[in-house]
This record gives C-alpha cells, sequence and structure tokens, in this order.
C-alpha cells in the first residue's frame, strides 16, 4: 500500500516544524530544563494560535477535526524538534476522550478553554504516572472502571526521575469520588481506553521516527565535519555501515506508522495489530539511531554542553512509553493468537 499525503497535511506539518525551530530551540529546552519550570508558556500559545492543540477536536468546539493519519506528521515533528510540552497528552489523548463524554455538553466550556491554551488538560490510563502534570489543569484518570475528571486543586504531584528531565513525570494522589466521574459505563469506558491507548501508541511511535531521523540528521553531519587523519571520519566504511543501517530502521518503521494511523481512522479490524507493529518498529529504530549516534559521536555525545543529549534522553523515553519492544512483542503475539 503507497501512502500519500496531501499538500495540506504536508503544508501544516512543514508550517509546525518552522514553528518549532523558533520557538523550540535546543537553547530553550536547555534553559526551560535549567529553570525547572512547569511549562513554556510562548511555546504553548504558538500552539494555540496555530491551532495544534484542537487538531482532533470537532470543529463545533472550534478545533480542526483532523483524523489520525493528519495529525501524525505532526506528532513526527514534535518528535524532531523534542517538544517538552505534552502536545500529545493535551491534544491527541486528553481532548477527545473528554468530548466522547460530552453527550450533554457540561464540560463544554473545559474543552472550549483546552482548545485555545487557556486550561490545560493531560491523561493517566492505566499507568500511575502522568505527563506534565504540574502544569495540567485536569486530569483525566481512570479507575475501578470508570473515567474520572479531576482538577489540579483535588490532586497530590510527586515528582519522578527520569532519563529526559525535559519531560516532567509525576505520579499522583487522588481521592475518588462521585463528582468526578465522567463516565461510569464500564462497557463504554473500556471500549475509550482501548482506541486511546491505541491512539497513544501511533503516536509516540510518530515521535519516535521523528526523534530518530533527527538524530541521524545530526549524526551524518558531524562525521561529514569531524576529521581524524586529515579527512572526514565519515569516509570510514564502518561508520558508512552504521549510518545506512539506522536509515533503513527509520525507512522500514515510519510506513508502518503511517499505515496504523490510516487503520485507526478507518475501522480497520487490523488496527490493534498494526498500533503495535508500528510502536515496535518505531521503538526499534530510535533505539538503533541512539546506538548510532553515540558510536559516531563518541564521548562528547555524553556532556550536557553537546545538544544531540536532548534527542538522546528523548529517544531513549519514548521507546519505552506505552510498552516497550518487549511488550509490543507480547500484545502482538496476542493479537496473532500465539
Amino acid at each position: 500500500m503507497k501512502f500519500s499525503f496531501k499538500d495540506e497535511q504536508l503544508l501544516f506539518a512543514e508550517a509546525t516544524r518552522e514553528m518549532l525551530r523558533k520557538d523550540c530551540s535546543p537553547e530553550a529546552i536547555n534553559e526551560f530544563v535549567e529553570s525547572d519550570s512547569a511549562a513554556m508558556p510562548e511555546l504553548w500559545n504558538s500552539f494555540a494560535s496555530m491551532g495544534v492543540l484542537g487538531i482532533a477536536a470537532s470543529e463545533a468546539l472550534g478545533g480542526l477535526e483532523m483524523l489520525d493519519q493528519d495529525f501524525v506528521l505532526i506528532m513526527e515533528e514534535l518528535g524532531r524538534a523534542a517538544c517538552p510540552e505534552p502536545v500529545m497528552e493535551h491534544a491527541v489523548l486528553s481532548i477527545p476522550l473528554l468530548e466522547e463524554c460530552n453527550n450533554k455538553s457540561q464540560y463544554t466550556s473545559i474543552l472550549e478553554s483546552a482548545i485555545n491554551g487557556e486550561h490545560r488538560l493531560s491523561v493517566a490510563l492505566e499507568s500511575q504516572y502522568v505527563v506534565g502534570a504540574d502544569s495540567a489543569d485536569y486530569l483525566l484518570l481512570f479507575r475501578d472502571s470508570l473515567l474520572h475528571l479531576v482538577a489540579k486543586e483535588s490532586i497530590v504531584l510527586q515528582r519522578q526521575a527520569s532519563v529526559d528531565s525535559s519531560r516532567r513525570l509525576f505520579s499522583v494522589k487522588w481521592d475518588t469520588n462521585s463528582g468526578t466521574v465522567i463516565e461510569g459505563d464500564s462497557d463504554k469506558v473500556r471500549s475509550l481506553i482501548e482506541i486511546t491507548k491505541l491512539r497513544a501508541e501511533v503516536s509516540t511511535a510518530a515521535q519516535c521516527i521523528g526523534v530518530a531521523q533527527q538524530l541521524l540528521d545530526m549524526t551524518v553531519q558531524y562525521v561529514q565535519e569531524r576529521k581524524q587523519f586529515g579527512k572526514p571520519v565519515g569516509v570510514n566504511q564502518a561508520i558508512k555501515h552504521h549510518l545506512a543501517d539506522t536509515g533503513k530502521a527509520i525507512e522500514f518503521a515510519r510506513p508502518m506508522v503511517y499505515r496504523a494511523a490510516w487503520s485507526l481512522n478507518k475501522g480497520d479490524t487490523e488496527a490493534e495489530l498494526a498500533a503495535h507493529m508500528a510502536k515496535l518498529l518505531a521503538s526499534k529504530a530510535v533505539d538503533l539511531a541512539c546506538k548510532t549516534s553515540l558510536q559516531c559521536h563518541g564521548a562528547i555525545a555524553y556532556t550536557l554542553e553537546y545538544d544531540l543529549q536532548i534527542w538522546l534522553k528523548r529517544g531513549l523515553t519514548l521507546s519505552s512509553s506505552w510498552g516497550d519492544i518487549y511488550r509490543q512483542r507480547e500484545k502482538i503475539a496476542d493479537c496473532l493468537g500465539l
């Protein structure tokens, strides 16, 4: 199957890339980490102005109502920039999930303010950790087969150690009560959770591809510029083999990610299998990209002063998020009845 994107999809992705180059530079990311701030307001406002925060929301609420195969390119750009803001958790997971529970329009004001960036959302489904919980105004949380919407005032947060300190991770403590329940039909909740988890896998896989591509691009540039014995280290055959293997892994994984996004939108019977395959291949690609960039750069790759460390940390983190390679293999085996 050949996947091709429309001009408007490609243009939106390119506009997002240009915005991220301006507002999410390595210098800005390092400054964000050193400041220990909860958010990057200027970057968030740029996402809101472009409509990125409403990519999966319905047009009736002021969103763009994009489909999975539309915003998968946006997720790839987020990975390419190692964006610290939890855009996926907010725009791709939380808003569609809350909108599905907005049967009586009781959450319309929250949704509209989330789309325009005034309020922030994040989500934890079956995980005990929440990305960007300290900057969120509301969290969507799953407990005892029920879906809850909990305001930040009712939550106790504890920062968790992470390889990637720009991707802020928290455990949450909160008390269940009838006022927080937004969906009490356990069958509907289970269905919503399952589709949201698949969407998270595909979106995270797309970010993995973006990170892997950026690592490869930076490494190719480095081996062309770094000289030993009067010639670029990139002319060595061993270096070329590492880079070629990484490039192949990325180009092998990328179509699978696009296929999975298409399957989710179409309700394909193999959507679940495709999502697991996409995450497996994307995780393998970004793992290899991390190893290759480390080997080709040498000791400088380990230093905080060198920007490569931003993407190395993000790649290692995303590779294990929403199911690492081993977990995805188990899921694929289950889908195939093995």
